[in-house]
């Protein structure tokens, strides 16, 4: 019998499958149901700074008509900090009373002041770890790759001075040098980072002229940026590495230990499929695929087909293209 049991973000998990944060996380009956469906651990639906700053805005509105001007002022000055995150919390510590699998608490803000504010609450509501999730498309024309960069930097680094629990951070693939900003996430002192965020997708309607976005789930096709980079990524940092997206089997979630992956995220396949027994269906698929190669435990082979052969991060990816295009007639 295979030892699946992976450790994420010095968590010790049953093992390497985490449900990362979707509808699906949303609920204390639904966490519950993939708990026991076999989920070593679950990413809490994200919690986003604009819909926290929408809820203030309608309890502003209610407090127009006070006669108390100064009362009125005072709470107007804190309310996103008192009040914003109250009913995710309230959802988190419902949830970690109901499971005793880890829970990852997921925020998506783009002031720093109100990452560090959320992040403290959700340390206390009794969070396992935070993820960071750093969907933010730049789109101001005068801002450089660099200054992008830095000002992330900036809210990582507010969130780890505050906060005691594991952070791991939820990046796109989309960097100038990711490479490199990985290692300096790393340095700071992130615990962990995920390969990688899933944009929305521009559709185009040409009959209405119009622009519109869709649910894009993920299928085993698209799993090669995650492996190539994660393959790269794994021997230039310390934390945990998680591969987010294309692992729809047991196979799927072999390739991305191999390539150096502590733990595999899943999502898409859970909504493609409406059936949470595909959660045991990749784990056996990966005992089997274990027990076929002789592997008793997941470091025997995690991390066997990471770039070894250059440490000037040259070597992995050239190499590859090189034998690809060389095949090209």
């Amino acid at each position: 019998m295979a030892n699946l049991k992976a450790s994420y973000l010095g968590l010790e998990l049953k093992n390497p499958l985490v449900v990362s944060s979707n509808p699906l996380t949303d609920s204390v009956a639904s966490v519950a149901r993939l708990e026991a469906a076999g989920a070593a651990a679950v990413v809490m639906r994200s919690i986003f700074e604009e819909q926290i700053n929408a809820d203030v805005a309608e309890m502003v509105e209610s407090l127009e008509g006070d006669t108390s001007m100064a009362a009125l002022e005072y709470l107007r000055a804190d309310l996103p900090g008192q009040l914003g995150p109250e009913k995710y919390v309230e959802k988190l510590k419902a949830m970690r009373a109901a499971v005793k699998i880890p829970i990852i608490a997921s925020i998506n803000c783009v002031k720093a002041a109100n990452w560090v504010s959320y992040a403290k609450k959700l340390e206390r509501a009794g969070a396992d770890a935070v993820e960071l999730n750093l969907y933010h498309m730049p789109v101001n024309p005068d801002e450089t790759s660099a200054s992008v960069e830095a000002r992330r930097l900036t809210l990582v680094k507010a969130i780890l001075a505050e906060v005691k629990l594991p952070v791991t951070v939820k990046l796109s693939s989309h960097y100038t040098s990711l490479l490199s900003f990985a290692r300096m996430l790393d340095a700071a002192g992130v615990r962990g980072m995920v390969l990688f965020n899933r944009f929305l997708q521009t559709r185009v309607n040409a009959e209405t002229e119009s622009i519109f976005y869709a649910p894009d789930y993920s299928s085993p096709s698209v799993l090669h940026s995650q492996l190539r980079w994660t393959a790269v990524i794994r021997d230039w940092v310390r934390g945990s590495v998680a591969i987010s997206g294309g692992i729809h089997s047991g196979e799927d979630l072999a390739k991305a230990l191999l390539v150096g992956a502590d733990i595999g995220y899943i999502c898409s396949v859970l909504h493609v499929r409406r059936d949470l027994k595909v959660i045991q269906e990749i784990l056996d698929g990966l005992s089997a695929w274990m027990a076929h190669k002789g592997y008793g435990a997941l470091p025997a082979f995690r991390g066997k087909l990471r770039e070894t052969n250059l440490r000037d991060g040259t070597g992995f990816e050239r190499m590859q293209y090189v034998k690809a295009a060389a095949k090209v007639s």
